[in-house]
């Protein structure tokens, strides 16, 4: 089955739906990205989503908890955003088992998008598996496997930050 992706490589049905998501818990303050890496060697990977937010002015930060290593600094982490009520879209950069999204998409109410690296034997194929098949109750989307991948989840973020403001 061919699922309808936007131009941007994200799933439309995706798309409207962590929009709805988002809009029922938007209540007019500011909306911001997160990135949350599983590995610092990520982040130059990532240099396309940061200038997009620079030149778009789009609120975001960066945070580094491996799904692995760290799990729980990363679970005190997202209690920490909901116990604040952080209004943000999540992108989570992950590799090879790609854990990180699945993790992070359990233990918040925030919309995740998986954003898999091109690294490892696979050049990432087995992230991008690994997010996109995801079993039914955990709705994480995902974005392609190819060189944009940094710019589709920034731009993918940000207008879900921008249907949410509707």
């Amino acid at each position: 089955m061919r699922l309808p992706f936007t131009k941007f490589g994200v799933c439309q049905s995706c798309l409207f739906f962590l929009a709805r998501v988002g809009a029922r818990w938007y209540d007019g303050g500011h909306m911001k990205v997160i990135t949350i890496y599983g590995s610092k060697s990520d982040l130059p990977f990532m240099e396309p989503a940061r200038q997009y937010f620079a030149e778009q002015g789009v609120e975001n930060e960066e945070v580094i908890y491996s799904a692995h290593r760290d799990l729980d600094a990363l679970l005190h982490y997202l209690r920490k955003l909901d116990t604040y009520g952080t209004q943000a879209v999540l992108l989570c950069v992950a590799g090879l088992s790609a854990a990180l999204p699945g993790v992070v998409v359990m233990n918040t109410k925030l919309p995740v998008i998986g954003v898999p690296v091109p690294c490892g034997p696979l050049n990432g194929m087995d992230a991008l598996l690994a997010i996109s098949q995801l079993p039914g109750g955990v709705p994480a989307t995902t974005v392609g496997l190819h060189k944009k991948t940094p710019l589709n989840a920034a731009m993918a973020a940000h207008r879900i930050l921008q249907l949410a403001q509707m």
